[in-house]
């Protein structure tokens, strides 16, 4: 128990920073419109038209539309969401492991901590100081490119995830198979899930390899389970968890019965081939060490 508060008492800011910022973004979107997105649509706009070629136009009140496909990138479709949740799981999932210190402590430094008592040296208390205040540069560092980091993955993961929406109904009514269960919106929903889900995935992955390859190699590596555990419960927190607890006492349980289903099969269409190419890649790499 005095591990864990300590652990919390030494990263508190951080997490405290992070919260706050997850918050004042989520109040900012609540109430902003396409004008105020302007910071996140129009780059992806742009990223859209770089791809597939479709020109847009922007439309105060309304976003970045083409007339000719009846086509539009809104508010809606700025994904803020999937921003909020990759800052967060940068932040809570690594930030104290880039905040810690990988400097050896000075055995009077590690004794006193940072304060300063009138026995210790000079030298032993300069160099308690400096490595707290490496720490703090670390941690808020770590925070400042998480946020950045963030919107720009979102930008980029946000115009594939549209042009996926674009042609892929186009392609499925062409093959004969939309219809039935198969509808747009269901399809609209899966495709989100699908790109969404697998981008955090290999987000966590990568930045899980930075830490341990550049940050703090002399940390141990990120087990199989952790790599899926921390993607999987930031996701389903903010797309299930808050929508479950907003929409309780209310109407609508059938559809959001359904919107959860959807969910939870496009999470584990992707988890179970990423779970089996892991597990493939670990054994071959041990027998490649042996």
């Amino acid at each position: 128990m005095k591990r864990e508060i300590g652990f919390l008492r030494e990263n508190f800011i951080f997490y405290l920073v992070g919260l706050l910022m997850v918050l004042g973004l989520k109040c900012y979107y609540r109430q902003a419109d396409c004008d105020s997105l302007l910071w996140i649509l129009a780059p992806t706009a742009r990223w859209v038209e770089i791809l597939s070629g479709i020109p847009f136009t922007y439309i105060s009140g309304t976003g970045y539309v083409n007339h000719g496909l009846r086509m539009v990138i809104a508010a809606s479709c700025s994904g803020v969401r999937f921003m909020i949740i990759t800052f967060m799981m940068l932040v809570f999932s690594f930030v104290h492991m880039v905040a810690a210190s990988d400097r050896t402590p000075i055995s009077g430094a590690s004794r006193h901590g940072t304060s300063c008592p009138e026995v210790s040296r000079p030298d032993i208390c300069a160099a308690a100081k400096f490595g707290s205040m490496h720490k703090w540069a670390r941690g808020f560092g770590w925070i400042a490119a998480s946020a950045f980091f963030s919107w720009l993955l979102t930008v980029f993961v946000n115009g594939l995830r549209i042009i996926l929406a674009v042609y892929l109904p186009i392609c499925l009514e062409d093959a004969g198979l939309m219809g039935g269960l198969l509808t747009q919106d269901r399809l609209h929903t899966m495709i989100g899930v699908v790109v969404y889900f697998t981008a955090l995935l290999i987000i966590y992955r990568l930045a899980g390899w930075l830490v341990q390859g550049v940050v703090r190699p002399a940390h141990r590596p990120l087990s199989l389970l952790r790599k899926c555990a921390f993607p999987v419960f930031w996701y389903l927190s903010f797309t299930l968890g808050l929508p479950l607890l907003n929409r309780a006492g209310r109407a609508g349980a059938g559809e959001f019965v359904e919107f959860a289903a959807l969910v939870t099969a496009g999470c584990g269409l992707i988890l179970l081939p990423y779970v089996l190419f892991s597990r493939k890649g670990h054994k071959a790499k041990g027998r490649h060490q042996v």
